[in-house]
């Protein structure tokens, strides 16, 4: 890999990492980037781990409603999901309950991070092509 290559994969990754930790970035039905509120208000009457395994549930089942993204982390959402399973299980467990919804937690927002930085090589990827198939036309 070229080393101005590689440093914009890594500025890529990084912008992709730090937004989609603070629950910032999301992509929008044509693929780009959009911007959402990070945090969204508790439902009244649900317990806190319920409703965070819900969250969770549901952000993976976003990923994998969208084939294109689902295609490119198998083996992060295989990860993603187990971690889920096992915190749902051990929900009402105080000591590693908590621990466990967060590792979930992450996990999924690992996945979504890392389809979306794959969508976005890829696109490059296509995008420099085209560039480089327009200069040698000239």
């Amino acid at each position: 890999m070229k080393p101005a290559r590689q440093h914009l994969s890594l500025i890529m990754l990084g912008s992709l990492l730090g937004l989609s930790a603070c629950g910032g970035l999301r992509l929008s039905s044509n693929g780009l980037p959009t911007f959402s509120p990070a945090a969204e208000a508790p439902t009244p009457g649900v317990e806190p781990s319920t409703a965070a395994v819900a969250r969770i549930r549901a952000s993976l089942l976003t990923l994998r409603s969208d084939p294109a993204l689902a295609a490119r982390v198998p083996d992060e959402l295989a990860a993603a999901e187990a971690a889920l399973q096992k915190a749902d299980s051990s929900q009402h467990d105080k000591v590693n309950g908590p621990g466990l919804l967060y590792v979930a937690e992450r996990k999924a927002a690992y996945a979504t991070t890392v389809a979306e930085q794959r969508a976005l090589e890829a696109e490059y990827e296509v995008l420099r092509k085209q560039r480089d198939a327009l200069k040698g036309g000239r």
